[in-house]
């Protein structure tokens, strides 16, 4: 039987990691799960900004591992704490626990360090308030999270590692730890192509038929620079035929309001995240989240979309944050 598990994308795992401890991203949360439920071959699952996610990821019939990054305030001082828990689901198979459990080390080995550790079949020991009471009792009134002089990092961990075992209330093993693999602090930064800000302006400009632009990354790689992807004169419906599934993509729609004989030109911002986009891309998009909304900034309403019913609500929006109900159509 083998004792390691592999990665199905090491790349996109090292991606994902590497935005969980930035400073310059919202990723806060990644899960690993096993692939097909073969316990030699782990992948990412879910990338996302908020641990609360967590409840909607974890499957009882499975065995996950998720890496958690929350903040603590210790002596008036806020820190960044990383957090790992090994989910083993209440309804795994006997046989199954098994054989994941002896490639277990060699999955948490790839994931860096922290400062607390646990095992869980249980949604309610993964809330904010639970993992801090654990991080508070670890460290008491002193910080019991160590770290080497040499080569000394920001975001607290280097290069030794000092574990202190510890079994909780709840009867799970934690343990606190000051080593992490080396990773850049810079975030992933985005640039757009200069066509980009002209299609914008084109939308917003009273003297052209223009009422949608779409943009997004250049090959369709979060990598890249964001391209414009179409522009047209025919609304909402004409604009949702460029949306696709696999893609992150960014529109801006002109719609018009008319109450009372008074028309009024509205803008929808549109963050489009297809449903087919892997997690690690997702979490290469949410770092640009600032940057493409200052380029489409102003709008009147944001919608985030996965799927084109997600956009049969949009006049609705439109009219109640105009607070109209009225003769809403596309421009």
């Amino acid at each position: 039987m083998s004792t390691t598990a592999d990665v199905a994308d090491e790349q996109g795992l090292a991606e994902a990691l590497a935005d969980l401890r930035s400073d310059d991203t919202e990723v806060n949360l990644v899960v690993l799960g096993h692939v097909n439920g073969n316990p030699n071959l782990v992948d990412v699952v879910h990338v996302g900004t908020s641990l609360s996610e967590v409840a909607d990821v974890l499957d009882p019939k499975q065995t996950m591992y998720v890496v958690v990054r929350l903040t603590s305030t210790f002596d008036m001082s806020t820190t960044v704490k990383f957090v790992y828990a090994h989910w083993v689901g209440n309804k795994v198979p006997y046989a199954t626990r098994g054989k994941c459990g002896v490639v277990h080390e060699s999955v948490r080995s790839r994931l860096g360090a922290f400062h607390l550790e646990l095992e869980t079949d249980s949604v309610e020991d993964l809330t904010q308030e639970a993992i801090m009471q654990k991080l508070e009792e670890n460290s008491g009134t002193k910080s019991k999270v160590l770290e080497s002089t040499e080569g000394r990092q920001e975001r607290g961990f280097t290069s030794s590692q000092i574990l202190s075992n510890k079994t909780s209330s709840t009867g799970h093993k934690s343990m606190s730890s000051t080593k992490v693999n080396a990773v850049s602090k810079e975030g992933a930064p985005v640039q757009f192509a200069p066509e980009v800000p002209d299609a914008v302006a084109d939308v917003r400009d009273d003297g052209t038929a223009t009422n949608w632009m779409l943009a997004g990354y250049e090959r369709g790689d979060p990598k890249q620079q964001i391209v414009v992807l179409g522009s047209g004169t025919g609304g909402l419906e004409e604009l949702k035929a460029g949306f696709d599934n696999s893609l992150a993509m960014y529109a801006l729609l002109r719609v018009t309001d008319v109450v009372d004989d008074i028309t009024t030109v509205k803008f929808v911002y549109i963050l489009w995240m297809g449903d087919k986009v892997k997690p690690m891309s997702r979490a290469k998009v949410s770092t640009h989240k600032g940057a493409v909304e200052e380029m489409f900034k102003p709008a009147h309403v944001t919608i985030f979309a996965s799927d084109l019913s997600d956009l049969k609500g949009v006049m609705d929006k439109v009219t109640s944050a105009s607070g109209t109900k009225v003769h809403v159509r596309s421009s």
